[in-house]
């Protein structure tokens, strides 16, 4: 028969290391408890666990393309009000103008002031800027798209309109020799040299540093849209004539003829642009919608997986908070024991 060396020494030991797995499987169990997940998923459901892995990662996916729209609604909504801005001072400029044709009030010089304020806010609208990134600029949003008309020394917009009149007419807008400019030889001019100032190639070169691609945002995993306008857009183009033409043709001087086809091209001009204006509104409407719409979906799917991982990866909380009971049971009574063996002595047998 074989004895075993027994000491109480040996029974503290093997007493520690008892309490020390147990207390690892006390904090185990208190962790479950307290998150509802099983700590050690790929022991605890086996294959399964390649599943929850695939769903949290399609999850964060959905998540992620979430937040990114939240950028992008804020940039639709930010151009939406800037463009019902602009819509609002070109109908009032409209009624201005309309009224001026048969008011002594409104004549050219008030039209004109009216027109460099216009042009003023024309300006400082098309260069909002979000988050440091400016809404009409197209892909170029780190540029400022819009140069403002007046400052010194002019700028290429200015100046391109000053050498048009000059070519066209042999003076300058501020010669009191525009008195003499018949009604059929500015109408020639605005329809011609001016209008051409406004072309796409011309715009660009003298007005524009704004992209004509429009931003464009994936708002859901197969969905991909534009989320931005440019300042490149026709119905901004000719917005930008209007004001240009009525602020600096030379109205201090210019003949009622004269006069009355500005105004009335102006008109025409920005009847038609306004009318694209509602366009371009409506379009980033059903953007606003889509962004709203695509946020909906991709918050259900989130629920689902959600909870198809919440049954993969769940635990019973009830029964975990029974264990650990049951565990701190055990924990105490291991403490106890510890006690015990450290007062064996044979000093107390002598």
């Amino acid at each position: 028969m074989k004895t075993s060396f027994i000491s109480s020494s040996a029974l503290s030991e093997a007493t520690r290391l008892s309490l020390s797995k147990l207390q690892a499987r006390l904090a185990d169990a208190q962790k479950e408890v307290s998150t509802g997940r099983h700590v050690d998923i790929g022991r605890a459901i086996g294959h399964s666990a390649g599943q929850t892995v695939s769903l949290r990662h399609e999850h964060a996916r959905l998540q992620t393309i979430i937040d990114t729209n939240g950028l992008a609604a804020t940039r639709l909504d930010a151009t939406q009000a800037a463009l019902t801005s602009l819509t609002d001072s070109a109908r009032s400029f409209l009624d201005q103008l309309v009224a001026s044709r048969n008011n002594a009030d409104m004549g050219p010089q008030v039209m004109q002031a009216q027109a460099r304020t216009g042009l003023t806010a024309y300006t400082t609208t098309l260069n909002t800027s979000v988050n440091g990134a400016y809404l009409f600029a197209g892909i170029n949003a780190d540029v400022k798209p819009i140069a403002d008309y007046d400052q010194t020394p002019p700028a290429a917009n200015k100046q391109a309109v000053a050498n048009a009149f000059m070519t066209a007419f042999g003076i300058s807008q501020s010669d009191p020799g525009v008195a003499n400019i018949s009604t059929a030889a500015m109408q020639t001019f605005l329809d011609g040299p001016f209008a051409g100032l406004f072309d796409p190639a011309a715009w660009s070169a003298t007005w524009s540093s704004a992209s004509d691609q429009n931003v464009q945002s994936r708002i859901a995993t197969s969905e991909l849209i534009e989320t931005s306008v440019n300042a490149n857009a026709d119905p901004i183009r000719r917005i930008a004539s209007v004001f240009t033409m009525v602020a600096d043709l030379g109205l201090e001087d210019i003949s009622d003829g004269a006069y009355h086809a500005i105004v009335d091209t102006a008109s025409r001009t920005l009847s038609q642009a306004i009318g694209d204006l509602t366009v371009l509104r409506a379009n980033l409407g059903t953007s606003q919608e889509r962004v709203t719409r695509a946020n909906e979906r991709m918050s259900i799917q989130i629920d689902i997986m959600t909870e198809h991982i919440s049954a993969l990866e769940g635990v019973d909380t009830y029964e975990a908070s029974t264990r650990v009971a049951d565990l701190l049971t055990q924990v105490e009574t291991a403490y106890a024991m510890t006690a015990r063996i450290h007062k064996l002595s044979i000093l107390n047998y002598l």
